[in-house]
């Protein structure tokens, strides 16, 4: 397999990414640089660089003699990787909800009505990445936007385990955001995007049980949703 992508480091996380959802790397499993880097085509310069990526989403751990290992990957996993982006959505929709800027909202609206009629899990994707970032730019500073940036790995990736399985559900999901976000309630808005991770999150964790990347759980449900969603109701920027 030879890297086509101009930035080969984050061809090297997609890589990396791809395996670890595949099955193919396990929690605990050393992450040989060499070998990636012959597999790739590439030096060992963007497998270390494309690996700090992964690092920054907890996905793997570097030891101090600079060995590599997949870090712990679980349900839990990817469900604080929603918690965390949950918060930063519910953040900005609040303030797009609250600001109620026109044009902002004219966008959105078309963005809905294109996805309204959507079938194609790619289309779907790039509507509602175009839908996020249009919230995104809209309700965020510079700091926040950088935050945002962050969750370019393990989130996107898992997000299209739920586009694949349950693409109305995420199409209903998406509308209940654009509803509060027309409607100028902050409440909701924010409410509504903590409500579409928490949806993405659990679709794409069953996903991922039924592929045997992940055992089956001891326990349903992770109630610490539920104090995020009171933190963050009536919270102010």
């Amino acid at each position: 397999m030879k890297l086509e992508r101009a930035n080969t480091s984050e061809a090297v996380a997609a890589y990396v990414l791809r395996r670890l959802f595949d099955g193919d790397l396990r929690s605990g499993q050393r992450l040989d640089l060499d070998a990636i880097a012959d597999e790739l085509g590439v030096s060992r310069v963007p497998v270390r660089e494309g690996l700090i990526q992964l690092e920054r989403d907890g996905l793997v751990e570097r030891a101090h003699y600079r060995r590599a290992f997949v870090a712990e990957f679980d349900d839990a996993t990817v469900r604080e990787a929603f918690e965390l982006y949950g918060m930063l959505s519910a953040l900005t929709n609040r303030r797009v909800a609250r600001r109620g800027d026109p044009a902002v909202l004219e966008a959105l609206g078309k963005l809905d009505e294109a996805l309204a009629g959507c079938e194609s899990p790619d289309e779907y994707e790039d509507l509602a990445r175009e839908f996020r970032r249009v919230v995104n730019v809209a309700g965020a500073g510079n700091h926040l936007r950088a935050l945002l940036r962050t969750f370019s790995g393990l989130v996107p990736v898992a997000a299209r385990f739920s586009i694949d399985d349950a693409l109305a559900e995420e199409r209903a999901a998406l509308h209940a955001e654009y509803l509060a976000l027309r409607a100028g309630d902050p409440d909701a808005a924010g409410t509504a995007a903590l409500a579409h991770l928490r949806l993405t999150a659990d679709n794409a964790i069953r996903a991922l049980r039924r592929r045997g990347v992940f055992p089956e759980p001891d326990t349903v449900d992770d109630p610490e949703w539920t104090d995020i969603a009171r933190t963050l109701e009536g919270s102010e920027t």
